[in-house]
């Protein structure tokens, strides 16, 4: 499959997991936790194309803890990721590569 220790895979999806889990959160929310009032500028409105932000009623206190508690978990996941072991073995350009392969070890191969 790959290279890389299977510990250090598995952590790898659950940063791709936590990332996923945070972003689908907050494409379910409003776009601002505190509720703030639209716009909308027109051109000729010192901008020169338009430009809208939609209302936001807010978030509750709990999905603000929730939006907290997701972003730990990425923190989390990438530390963890960043700070494998298995990186020591490795140094410049190729550390770089293979930090780069990790992302895709659970693409499909091609071929």
């Amino acid at each position: 499959m790959s290279d890389f220790p299977d510990d250090l895979v598995q952590l790898q999806r659950n940063l791709r997991q936590a990332d996923a889990d945070l972003r689908a959160f907050l494409n379910e929310h409003p776009h601002a936790p505190e509720p703030v009032d639209g716009w909308h500028d027109k051109p000729g409105e010192g901008h020169w194309h338009e430009r809208r932000q939609d209302p936001s009623p807010g978030w509750t206190d709990d999905e603000k803890q929730t939006e907290v508690e997701l972003r730990k978990v990425l923190l989390d996941a990438i530390q963890q990721v960043h700070a494998h072991p298995h990186w020591n073995t490795l140094t410049g350009p190729d550390l770089v590569k293979a930090r780069m392969r990790l992302k895709h070890a659970d693409d499909p191969a091609e071929g």
